[in-house]
């Protein structure tokens, strides 16, 4: 289904608040990037926190829970961060492009809203919903596309090495996490009891830090260490939604290997 024709099926009212919302984050994005206002590290956060809990009851409720509440704030809160940490660790850009990116982030904060509410919805309903299978597929394009600059943010950050591929490592097992909190009410998919969804989210955690942890010896950009993980982000997650529907094949596992040794040659060629 097209993106747009499935933005159409979603009620005016729930659109409506999410448009709000995510006006709201373009502004509060360009705010804190241009300095308009000056503020603290903790003003920030504590902003930013406020923005993405308030606007999660205000545009979920009912749906939103003490038991889903965490895992429906990952996605909009990785966006701004995204946003924020790369707006500030890649200044050299001019005044009309960074508007331009500012506001792609709030269109990718408006999907994650949209992709939200219809898994919290049937997660409070406890059942299939026509939307859900077109979700579902769009939620692991976007969480590949908002770990890009998150990660590329952190990778700038001036801390160590280890702190680096820890926290990339860290966001990587709540992202993993998140996409077998998605497949529970899937029919087709197999039941995962919560030790199966820790192990395998550890799984994607260590592959994710060890390749985090071996690039860092490469003297490369920021943004292509990003591409990189992100790609091998995207290939675990792939592989982890064919094993929960057994679909797994030597094609697809072929296909996504092929893309990361791409963004490998390219890190390679850039570092010589």
């Amino acid at each position: 289904m097209k993106l747009f024709d499935w933005i159409k099926r979603i009620e005016v009212e729930k659109k409506s608040r999410y448009l709000i919302l995510s006006a709201l984050a373009v502004l509060f994005i360009y705010v804190v990037s241009q300095k308009q206002v000056r503020l603290n590290f903790w003003q920030i956060s504590l902003i930013l926190i406020v923005l993405v809990v308030s606007g999660d009851w205000i545009s979920n409720y009912p749906a939103i829970n003490r038991k889903n509440f965490l895992v429906s704030i990952l996605m909009p809160l990785s966006v701004l961060i995204g946003a924020l940490l790369s707006l500030n660790y890649f200044p050299n850009l001019g005044l009309p492009f960074k508007i331009f990116v500012i506001s792609l982030f709030g269109f990718l904060y408006y999907l994650v809203l949209l992709v939200d509410n219809i898994f919290l919805v049937v997660h409070d309903r406890a059942e299939v919903i026509p939307l859900y299978r077109v979700a579902v597929t769009w939620s692991q394009i976007l969480q590949v596309v908002v770990a890009i600059p998150l990660f590329a943010g952190i990778f700038k950050i001036d801390i160590s090495t280890f702190a680096q591929s820890s926290l990339v490592a860290l966001l990587s097992f709540a992202f993993t996490y998140y996409q077998l909190w998605i497949y529970q009410f899937d029919s087709d998919a197999k039941n995962t009891g919560v030790g199966e969804m820790y192990y395998l989210s550890l799984f994607v955690t260590f592959i994710i830090y060890t390749v985090s942890f071996a690039i860092s010896f490469f003297a490369t950009k920021a943004f292509l260490k990003s591409l990189l993980v992100s790609s091998v982000l995207l290939f675990l997650l792939s592989y982890i939604s064919g094993y929960l529907k057994n679909e797994i094949s030597r094609k697809m596992v072929l296909g996504y290997l092929i893309i990361v040794l791409v963004f490998l040659g390219i890190i390679l060629l850039f570092t010589i």
